[in-house]
C-alpha cells in the first residue's frame, strides 16, 4: 500500500467490488464521482481491482468458482445494506469487511491454481493421473512430471523418467510436454516421452505431434506440408541439425542425443508400450543399457561389475520388479556370474 492510500479508502474500494456483481446505473454512476473525486481513491480502487484481474485464467476452475459464489454472496448481502452516508461506521466495515476477505481468499486461491502440480513415483511404481481437461498421464516407475494449466495453453515437462500422455482434444489450447531441450506439441493425442539419461525418446502412439526447442512458441501445430511445405517427409530417417520443426506419424519414434543428429524410427508400438502392461522387452541391446531399465523396478540395485559384461547383448521379454528372474534367466544363458553383495545389491561378472 503507497503512502497515501489509506485503509478507509481501501475498504470502500472493495466494498464497491463487491456491490458491482450487480450492475445498477446509479451504483456506477456513484462509483464514477468517488473516483473522480479524489486520486488516492483511484489507487485504491486499482490495488483493489487487481486481484480480480488476476482470475481471467483461473476463472473455469471448480475450486475458485464454487469461492467466488459463497464468498461473493455473502459479501453482496452485506454490501446491498451499506451505503455512503446511510449507514453507521459498522455495517459499512461488515461490508468492507466481507469484501476485503474475498479478495485475500481470491489473491490465495489464484497463488496456488497457479502453482505447478506435480507427480512423482518411486521405484516399482505405475500411475495413471486424470487432469482437468480429462487428459490422463501414466507414469513409470521413477518418474516426475509437472503440470501447469492456464486459460490458453497446457504446460508440462517431463522432469525424469518416462510418461504417455494422452490428450484431450482442444485446439485453443495447445498440449506441450518439455523434457531434454526440446518440447512435444498436440492438441488431441497420445505419445510417449521418455528421458533416459540425456537421451531423448517421443513415441507417436496415435494423433499427430511437433518436436520444437524448447522455448518455441506453442501454437496449434497442424501437419508438415500445410505449414512447412519443404519440410522432409516424416520417416525420412537422418534430420538436418538445423531443421528446427519434427513432425511425427503414428508408429514413430524420435531419438535424440547428445552430439548427434535426430533420428526417426519406425517402432512396435506393441513392445514400445509394454512397461504400461508391467513387461519389459529388449531386442539385442547391450546388458548396461538393459541392467538401468531393470533398475527402475528393482528393489534390489543390479550392478554390472567388468566392461566385458556390459557388453553382452540380449533379447527377451521379462517382467518388471522380478529382479531374481531376470538375473537367473541371463546368468543361464549368458557367460554370467552373479555375486549377492552384503549390501543387497546384486553384482553381474563376465565368466
Amino acid at each position: 500500500m503507497s503512502e497515501g492510500t489509506d485503509l478507509d479508502r481501501l475498504e470502500r474500494a472493495a466494498a464497491w467490488r463487491s456491490r458491482l456483481g450487480e450492475p445498477d446505473a446509479a451504483q456506477l454512476a456513484d462509483l464514477t464521482d468517488w473516483l473522480a473525486a479524489d486520486p488516492r481513491n483511484r489507487e485504491a480502487w486499482q490495488q483493489v481491482q487487481e486481484p480480480w484481474l488476476l482470475l481471467g485464467e483461473h476463472a473455469a476452475s471448480p475450486a475458485l468458482l464454487q469461492l467466488r459464489r459463497r464468498a461473493l454472496a455473502h459479501a453482496h448481502d452485506a454490501a446491498r445494506t451499506a451505503g455512503h452516508a446511510r449507514v453507521g461506521r459498522g455495517r459499512w466495515l461488515l461490508a468492507t469487511g466481507t469484501a476485503l476477505a474475498v479478495v485475500g481468499l481470491t489473491v490465495a486461491l489464484v497463488t496456488r491454481l497457479m502453482a505447478p502440480q506435480v507427480f512423482v513415483t518411486g521405484t516399482g511404481e505405475r500411475r495413471v493421473v486424470t487432469l482437468a481437461d480429462g487428459s490422463q498421464i501414466t507414469l513409470d516407475a521413477r518418474s516426475e512430471v509437472r503440470v501447469r494449466y492456464s486459460a490458453d495453453a497446457r504446460r508440462l515437462a517431463l522432469v525424469r523418467g518416462r510418461a504417455r500422455f494422452d490428450v484431450a482434444h482442444d485446439l485453443t489450447r495447445p498440449f506441450s510436454v518439455a523434457a531434454q531441450g526440446r518440447q512435444v506439441i498436440a492438441t488431441g493425442t497420445a505419445f510417449d516421452v521418455a528421458a533416459p539419461g540425456d537421451e531423448l525418446l517421443v513415441t507417436l502412439i496415435k494423433g499427430h505431434v511437433v518436436v520444437l526447442p524448447r522455448g518455441a512458441a506453442t501454437l496449434p501445430y497442424g501437419p508438415a506440408d500445410a505449414a512447412h511445405p519443404n519440410a522432409p517427409a516424416s520417416g525420412a530417417g537422418m534430420i538436418p541439425t538445423d531443421w528446427n520443426r519434427i513432425d511425427l506419424d503414428p508408429g514413430e519414434q524420435l531419438v535424440v542425443q547428445a552430439h548427434a543428429a535426430p533420428r526417426i524410427r519406425r517402432i512396435d508400438l506393441q513392445r514400445a508400450t509394454a512397461w504400461e502392461r508391467g513387461e519389459i522387452i529388449f531386442q539385442d541391446q547391450p546388458l548396461s543399457a538393459v541392467v538401468r531399465e531393470v533398475d527402475r523396478y528393482a528393489t534390489r540395485p543390479v550392478v554390472v561389475a567388468d566392461p566385458e559384461a556390459a557388453r553382452l547383448r540380449i533379447s527377451g521379454v521379462f517382467h518388471a520388479g522380478d529382479v531374481d528372474g531376470f538375473v537367473d534367466t541371463i546368468a543361464s544363458y549368458l557367460p554370467l556370474r552373479r555375486e549377492n553383495r552384503a549390501d543387497g545389491s546384486i553384482a553381474l561378472h563376465s565368466r
